[in-house]
C-alpha cells in the first residue's frame, strides 16, 4: 500500500509542478553564486553584497510598517535574516498583497441582476434588530466586508456529524427541479463520491442545472488532472479552482475552501464537509471522524448562491443572475451568511466574529477546531473572557491529520493553558475533530467551513453561517458536552516538555502565519 502510494507521489502533477517551483525559486540565487565564483571580481562581489544588503532592510522596513498583524511580520523578518538572499526572494514572491475590492466586485456584481442577490430585506432585518444591539452589529460587520445581508431561514437543521448531513443532503438533492450547485475543497473517488455523483448525474438526465465547483489543491491527489473535463461529459458543469501551476505566485495559496450546497434556491447546506470516504467514516485513516454542518431552507440559501457565483462568474458566461432571487417565506430564525475571501475587504470576516462572540460572552463560549493557531489578538480575548469568569473550552483532535500542523496546534493550546488557569483544552480521543463551530449563552453559534488558523482567515476562500436563534444554538451546545465526553482534558502536566521539543515548537510558531 505505502508502495503504490509513493508511486503515485513520484509520477503525480504535484511533485512535478513542486519541483519546477522549487528550480524557479533557486535560480536567482544560483545566478549570483554563479557571478561571485566565476567573475572573481572584489568589485562585483561588494556590489553584490551591498545590495543583498540594502535589499534585506529595505524589506524589513517595509514589513515593520505594513498594515499586517504581528505574528505575519516576525514570520517573514526571520527568514530574511536567516537567508538574507533567499528569505528575501520568498518574501517578494510569496508575500501576502491586497487585491483592490473593485476585483471582488466583478465577481460579485458584474452580471445582471447581481445587485438582487445582496439586496438586504427590511423585515429580516427588523428581525435581527429585535434580537438586540450585538446581532445587529455582527449583521452589519459581514456586510460591510462581504455584502451579504442578514437574512432568515423559516426551518433550519444542525448536524452533529457527517455521516446525519450526508443523508440529509442526498434527501434534498433528490428532490431537485431546477438547479443544484455544489463548491467543495476535495473531491475524492469512492463510496461517497460515487453515490453523490450518481444523484447529480441522475438528476442533470432530468434537466436539472447541475454546477460544482472543486479545488484543484485539495483534490489533486484524489481525482484526475482532467477530471473536469469528466464532468462536463457527463453532463454535470464544473470549475477545477485555481490550478495548481508552476509559477512562485501568492495566488496560488489562495484556494477555495468552502463547503456550499444549494438546491433550487430553497435549500442551503453547509459546514465541514468534503466529499471524501473518511468524512463518513467509510474509511478510518485518522480514527473516528467528527464533523458537523447545518441545513437552511429559506431566504438564506440565496446567500449561499451568490457565494457560489461569485466564483462561478469566472467562467464568463453571460447569465441573467435574478433568476436565482429567493421566493422562499420568510423565516423566524436569523441568519447572518458570510464568505470570507482573500481579496478585498472580505478577508478575516469569520475571525472578527469569533473575536465579536468571545468578548460578548457572559456565560460560556464553547469551540471546535481541527487547528488552532492564534494570532495575538484571539489569543488575548480567550484568556480574557476566561479569566473574567466565561467558561471556555475548546475541542481539538487528539489524531492529527497533519503532524507539524498538530504540533503547532499544541504550541498555542499549551500557551493557553499556561498563561489562564480557567480555559479548558480537549482533545478528542475517538480521532480526528474537523466540526468547526463557535457557541455563546445559548443565543448565537457560527457553523462553517473555517479553521481556526491563519490559512483559513486570510487565504482561503470560506462559507460560514451565524445564526441568532436559541433552539439551534442549544443543539450545537448539546453536541459540544457530548463531544467533550468523548475528550479528555489537557492538564498543566501534559503540556510539560524537554527543551529539543521546546525549542522545536517555538520555531514552528514563529512560521505559523506562514502554514
Amino acid at each position: 500500500m505505502r508502495g503504490t502510494k509513493l508511486l503515485k507521489l513520484f509520477t503525480s502533477k504535484f511533485l512535478v509542478v513542486c519541483l519546477m517551483l522549487l528550480a524557479e525559486l533557486l535560480f536567482l540565487p544560483a545566478l549570483i553564486f554563479v557571478l561571485v565564483v566565476y567573475v572573481n571580481n572584489g568589485w562585483v562581489d561588494f556590489a553584490l553584497l551591498l545590495l543583498v544588503i540594502v535589499l534585506d532592510i529595505s524589506l524589513i522596513l517595509f514589513i515593520i510598517n505594513s498594515e499586517v498583524n504581528a505574528e505575519y511580520k516576525i514570520a517573514w523578518i526571520v527568514p530574511i535574516l536567516l537567508l538574507p538572499l533567499m528569505g528575501a526572494v520568498f518574501y517578494l514572491l510569496l508575500r501576502k498583497r491586497k487585491v483592490p475590492r473593485r476585483k471582488l466586485k466583478e465577481l460579485t456584481l458584474r452580471y445582471p441582476g447581481a445587485e438582487q442577490l445582496y439586496a438586504q430585506d427590511a423585515e429580516a432585518l427588523g428581525k435581527l434588530a429585535a434580537k438586540g444591539d450585538f446581532a445587529l452589529q455582527c449583521a452589519e460587520l459581514a456586510r460591510s466586508r462581504g455584502f451579504l445581508p442578514a437574512t432568515d431561514c423559516y426551518a433550519c437543521e444542525y448536524f452533529p456529524s457527517g455521516e446525519r448531513y450526508a443523508a440529509r443532503m442526498f434527501e434534498e438533492l433528490k428532490k431537485a427541479k431546477k438547479y443544484i450547485f455544489l463548491e467543495t475543497f476535495i473531491i475524492a473517488r469512492g463510496q461517497f463520491w460515487d453515490s453523490l455523483l450518481a444523484i447529480l448525474k441522475e438528476r442533470a438526465a432530468k434537466g436539472v442545472d447541475v454546477r460544482v465547483i472543486y479545488d484543484d489543491i485539495g483534490s489533486m491527489t484524489r481525482v484526475p488532472s482532467n477530471y473536469a473535463n469528466v464532468l462536463e461529459k457527463q453532463g454535470i458543469k464544473c470549475i477545477c479552482f485555481n490550478r495548481f501551476r508552476p509559477v512562485v505566485d501568492v495566488g496560488q495559496n489562495n484556494r477555495t475552501h468552502r463547503k456550499i450546497t444549494v438546491i433550487d434556491g430553497e435549500v442551503a447546506f453547509t459546514g465541514g464537509l468534503n466529499f471524501a470516504d473518511e468524512y463518513l467514516n467509510i474509511t478510518h485513516p485518522y480514527g473516528h471522524w467528527k464533523d458537523c454542518g447545518v441545513m437552511m431552507k429559506g431566504r438564506a440559501a440565496q446567500s449561499f448562491t451568490a457565494m457560489f457565483l461569485q466564483l462561478w462568474t469566472l467562467r464568463k458566461e453571460d447569465e441573467d443572475l435574478a433568476k436565482y432571487v429567493s421566493h422562499s417565506p420568510a423565516g423566524d430564525v436569523c441568519c447572518v451568511p458570510f464568505c470570507d475571501t482573500p481579496i478585498g475587504k472580505g478577508t478575516n470576516i469569520c475571525e472578527e466574529l469569533y473575536l465579536k462572540i468571545i468578548y460578548n460572552a457572559k456565560k460560556y463560549v464553547y469551540i471546535t477546531t481541527p487547528y488552532l493557531i492564534l494570532d495575538g489578538e484571539m489569543k488575548r480575548a480567550l484568556i480574557a473572557a476566561a479569566d473574567a469568569g466565561v467558561d471556555v473550552r475548546i475541542i481539538v483532535p487528539d489524531t492529527p491529520d497533519k503532524r507539524y500542523v498538530f504540533s503547532v496546534t499544541k504550541a498555542f493550546y499549551s500557551q493557553l493553558i499556561r498563561d489562564s488557569d480557567n480555559i479548558k483544552i480537549y482533545r478528542y480521543k475517538p480521532g480526528f475533530i474537523h466540526a468547526k463551530s463557535i457557541v455563546s449563552d445559548g443565543s448565537c453559534c457560527l457553523i462553517g467551513s473555517t479553521n481556526m488558523d491563519f490559512r483559513s482567515w486570510y487565504l482561503h476562500f470560506e462559507s460560514n453561517a451565524l445564526f441568532f436563534d436559541e433552539a439551534l444554538s442549544a443543539a450545537v451546545y448539546e453536541d459540544f458536552l457530548d463531544t467533550c465526553q468523548k475528550s479528555v482534558q489537557v492538564t498543566k502536566e501534559q503540556i510539560k516538555i524537554g527543551l529539543p521539543r521546546l525549542l522545536y515548537r517555538a520555531v514552528l510558531r514563529i512560521f505559523a502565519p506562514l502554514m
